[in-house]
């Protein structure tokens, strides 16, 4: 009897855990179900009582915001205030804007896109219409199909609309739906956006720029200022000029977009966008110099932190002048009062036309002329509209004359002064013989080319150019990218604090002194290797017979950052090699 009661027992037990194992199916059947049912009701204006509408200030109108179509998005105020303790506060809280209304509206400060955005994400807990396939059109998806036919009163839907959007567009548009994710309370969404951003500027440079001018005009967007910034430092030429040579597509991307915001982020910025663009920057818009405002240029061009060097800064500022895409108030040029050029004082001096006004008035009654307007040409422009042209582009062109006045244009090689500097017309005729002059000083010295090669950290190989002295000796130097940040690698002597001279291979910091602890150094060689073993150095008082002034072609060590095996160095020109 015991023994049946225990298999009674037992067969219970099993068909008790049997019963849980099945209402555990059921329980994320149900949920599968309740949220399909949930998105269903997306868009839905039979079932809507709400409908927000879009009314961005002055202040927020930017690009991202022009010919937006989306002009009312339909919602539900109870999922609304589900999601987010500021709509509940909105709709049902002691100070709610509604009172037993049916259907109600509510204008809120930001665009139609982002508003769709923030609707569809509270909804569904992703943003399916953001993900764009390879041909440009919107994933095969249920619910993407239910928001292209059923977006209410606002026309073309956010999918719709994001399908043609660049990638500078898409990023624009994030960074204000962030801000609205920090202004409703929805954490979540905040942060996938900050992490898809980064993901999107480690694979595109240049969109930090667009983030950094989108985020510096929200209450909440000093995070994504400070995420900008620092991508702009890293990488200023692929940032500011979509400078990537010799940098691969960075790998970096794949790995932000983990699994934690891929069921939000599909695929919006993979690899299928930049198809479209070139890595020089033509083809699809994608941010750089010219997404910044006035406001900005400054602080991003010369900021002290930036690898960046006097010829990039120089390029940010002509290409902003050609392609700004802000409009530039008089009250954003704020230069003071300088001496003309010559060639404004001389067209200063050339008498000008009496105005057509004072003519006519000087004419006799019966002689005047009466007044006829012709009708204008069907192809011409209007005066306003060319004086507009004309007017922003003196505008930008006061800005970055002022700027350049900050450059260091000794810095800069005699080549370039020459052709694009001089072109520009950005410096004045004065400053430009100040440069040649230092220019033609430089250019007694022989200048000689190192060519490093056999590295095993292969960033450090490549051809380093004679530029600046240190302890009486030709420095060399190299552009170049080393954990992703743009960098420049320099060849020096070093003396230490035993009295040993060593000729390093470093990475110096902006602002420091080479030979110092702050250095990231890959590889050394003893002075003394050198006699009879390098390369000399130049005019600049070291001779082959101390060992100064001569940069070793064998016999370099390993050190710190370095990988083996170490590298070798040959003459290219300037001077002789020691055999």
């Amino acid at each position: 009897m015991a023994t049946s009661q225990s298999s009674s027992s037992s067969s219970s037990y099993c068909s008790n855990d049997s019963i849980g194992s099945t209402n555990t199916s059921a329980n994320n059947n149900m949920a599968n179900t309740l949220l399909l049912d949930i998105n269903s009701l997306l868009h839905d204006e039979d079932i809507s009582d709400i409908t927000l509408v879009p009314e961005p200030s002055t202040s927020n109108e930017n690009s991202s915001n022009n010919n937006d179509p989306v002009t009312a998005v339909p919602a539900i105020k109870a999922i609304l205030a589900a999601r987010s303790p500021v709509f509940r506060r909105m709709l049902y809280g002691e100070f709610r804007e509604t009172h037993g209304a049916e259907n109600v509206e509510v204008k809120l400060d930001y665009s139609g896109r982002v508003l769709q955005l923030l609707v569809e994400f509270i909804f569904t807990d992703k943003l399916d219409s953001l993900n764009i396939a390879s041909n440009g059109v919107v994933g095969n998806s249920s619910n993407n199909s239910s928001t292209a036919t059923n977006s209410g009163g606002g026309g073309s839907c956010t999918a719709a609309a994001t399908s043609s959007c660049t990638l500078e567009e898409k990023a624009r548009l994030l960074t204000n739906l962030s801000g609205a994710a920090h202004y409703f309370d929805i954490p979540k969404l905040e942060s996938d956006i900050k992490t898809k951003l980064n993901a999107m500027m480690l694979e595109h440079p240049s969109l930090a720029c667009a983030i950094l001018d989108e985020s510096s005009k929200m209450l909440s967007g000093e995070e994504l200022v400070l995420l900008a910034m620092e991508r702009v430092r890293a990488r200023p030429k692929a940032a500011l000029l979509h400078w990537n040579k010799g940098v691969p597509p960075s790998s970096l991307a794949g790995t932000m977009n983990g699994a934690g915001i891929s069921s939000t982020f599909p695929s919006i910025g993979s690899g299928n966008n930049s198809t479209t663009a070139g890595g020089d920057g033509s083809g699809e818009e994608r941010g750089g110099v010219t997404s910044l405002n006035a406001s900005l240029l400054e602080q991003v061009i010369f900021d002290d932190q930036s690898t960046a060097s006097e010829l990039t800064k120089f390029l940010c500022l002509k290409k902003w002048v050609e392609g700004c895409k802000h409009v530039v108030s008089s009250d954003d040029i704020d230069v003071p009062r300088k001496m003309l050029d010559t060639d404004e004082i001389l067209s200063s001096r050339t008498p000008s036309k009496p105005a057509r006004k004072l003519i006519d008035d000087a004419m006799p009654a019966a002689t005047a002329q009466p007044n006829v307007t012709p009708p204008p040409s069907p192809t011409s422009k209007s005066p306003s509209d060319e004086s507009s042209i004309v007017s922003q582009q003196q505008h930008r062109l006061t800005i970055a004359k002022h700027l350049a006045e900050k450059l260091d244009l000794s810095l800069i090689p005699a080549s370039d002064l020459s052709t694009t500097i001089t072109d520009s017309k950005l410096i004045s005729t004065h400053d430009l013989y100040q440069a040649y002059r230092l220019q033609a000083l430089n250019a007694e010295r022989t200048k000689s080319k190192v060519f490093v090669e056999g590295a095993g950290l292969g960033e450090v190989n490549g051809t380093y150019i004679q530029r600046g002295v240190h302890e009486g000796t030709p420095m060399y130097n190299k552009e170049g990218v080393w954990r992703d940040r743009e960098e420049v690698f320099r060849i020096f002597l070093c003396t230490y604090s035993n009295g040993n001279k060593s000729w390093c291979l470093s990475i110096v910091p902006k602002g420091k002194e080479p030979g110092k602890t702050t250095d990231l150094d890959f590889y050394e060689c003893p002075v003394s290797y050198g006699k009879g073993g390098g390369i000399t150095g130049g005019s600049y008082g070291g001779s082959a017979e101390n060992g100064l002034g001569v940069v070793p072609s064998r016999g370099w060590k390993l050190v710190n950052y370095g990988q083996p095996p170490v590298p070798k160095c040959s003459l290219i020109v300037g001077c002789l090699e020691d055999a």
